[in-house]
């Protein structure tokens, strides 16, 4: 939610770069381990893994009223893993098929769309807009692997997409006076259904307050929180206990943004500062991060005839 207003007639374009390392751990024990299981059993073990993950949004906008805009999004995502097995106690350990559940290895791709319809209106010195669209199902999807590790097959837990289209609402207002301002924004993601391999993403929930500073005519700085809420995935109706059980994060970060001719460039730093992961302690996983860093670009081009 940039809570800019638009100019009719204009195309604004953006760039967003985010990046950040995901570590996770988790414990496996049968049946994950798959056929080996009845094969004399497998004593339970640790998934340690790291995944890092960049993504590259495009966006356009076009204005077209002062207060009404369409805008499109189509991120492209690389994620890079390595895993290592461990023991309970700390000490190495090889499963019977190391490859099963995960391997070293770099994916990429696109992720899903974005098509939305935007408005605002001024309410006395608050600019309040909303938002209300549809994710576009353009991210790969894979089948169920939980279902695959079972039967001892290879599997991919990485889902660059939902492979449905999902509703989006959100609402933004925004507040100046003189050199300052504040922002806020609560944005909601709805999957109501599955696709067709019985994957169905959780609910995605967003909200958060900024707070910006104009030091100069060209540089913005900006300091703010962020909430994020992410509802359990379903595989065939069933929440599976080693799959994504929901999770919480609230973030604080600061940034700044400097204008020149060539466009708006943004950096923009993150940390966590709580984190709650469903049925984490209970089965002895973590999922942690130590920072989301984006770069951004922003431009606005005037495309009306005879301009």
């Amino acid at each position: 939610m940039t809570g800019q207003a638009v100019q009719a007639g204009q195309l604004t374009a953006s760039v967003l770069g985010t990046a950040t390392a995901l570590h996770v751990v988790h414990v496996s024990a049968c049946p994950d381990s798959g056929p080996a299981c009845a094969a004399g059993g497998v004593p339970p073990y640790l998934h340690d893994q790291w995944i890092e993950v960049a993504e590259l949004r495009p966006v356009l906008e076009w204005g077209l009223t002062p207060n009404a805009s369409v805008e499109a999004q189509l991120p492209v995502r690389a994620v890079r893993s390595s895993i290592t097995y461990r023991q309970l106690d700390g000490t190495p350990f090889t499963p019977p098929d190391p490859t099963l559940h995960h391997r070293n290895e770099t994916l990429a791709g696109p992720g899903d769309g974005w098509l939305s319809a935007r408005g605002a209106l001024m309410a006395g010195p608050v600019r309040v807009g909303g938002r209300v669209g549809t994710t576009l199902p353009f991210g790969r999807t894979e089948e169920n692997p939980f279902a695959l590790g079972e039967a001892g097959l290879q599997h991919q837990h990485v889902q660059f997409g939902t492979g449905t289209f999902n509703p989006l609402l959100g609402a933004d207002a925004t507040w100046s006076a003189g050199a300052l301002g504040v922002r806020g924004y609560g944005q909601f993601q709805w999957v109501p259904w599955a696709n067709a391999q019985g994957y169905q993403a959780g609910n995605r929930l967003a909200g958060g307050a900024l707070a910006e500073w104009s030091v100069a005519p060209a540089l913005q700085l900006s300091a703010g929180a962020d909430v994020l809420h992410e509802a359990p995935e379903r595989w065939d109706g069933v929440v599976q206990q080693d799959g994504n059980l929901g999770r919480t994060d609230v973030l604080v970060g600061a940034g700044a943004v400097l204008e020149v001719d060539a466009g708006r460039f943004g950096l923009n730093a993150r940390v966590p500062v709580y984190q709650h992961y469903v049925g984490g302690e209970d089965h002895g996983g973590q999922l942690t991060y130590p920072v989301v860093v984006q770069l951004s670009w922003t431009r606005g081009f005037d495309v009306r005839a005879g301009q």
